[in-house]
């Protein structure tokens, strides 16, 4: 597991990456239910791919790719800073080594 967690520390510290830890406190209310790729165009247009356990779906219509962008900068308010993130992922690696 602590290679694991160092990977992640790698992956925070690259030039245009985020890494941003939501903590359980959100529980029930957390924005997403299922996996959801927010994709921005060279255009600037947006569009979205959710994944179910069946299938996946491709969509551009903003009145249904809008609510994710809104849902999704509601988890990162809720979730801990990248540095706070990246200091709680190394205090969890003293344990495990």
């Amino acid at each position: 597991m602590d290679a694991q967690l160092a990977r992640l520390v790698e992956f925070a510290a690259l030039p245009n990456s985020g890494l941003q830890i939501a903590p359980y406190s959100m529980g029930e209310s957390k924005p997403f239910v299922r996996m959801v790729y927010l994709l921005t165009l060279p255009d600037r247009s947006l569009m979205s791919y959710v994944e179910s356990q069946t299938h996946g779906h491709l969509d551009r219509e903003p009145s249904s790719v809008l609510p994710l962008v809104r849902n999704y900068h509601q988890l990162q308010i809720g979730a801990a800073s990248q540095a706070e993130s990246v200091a709680m992922i190394e205090n969890l690696r003293k344990g495990t080594l």
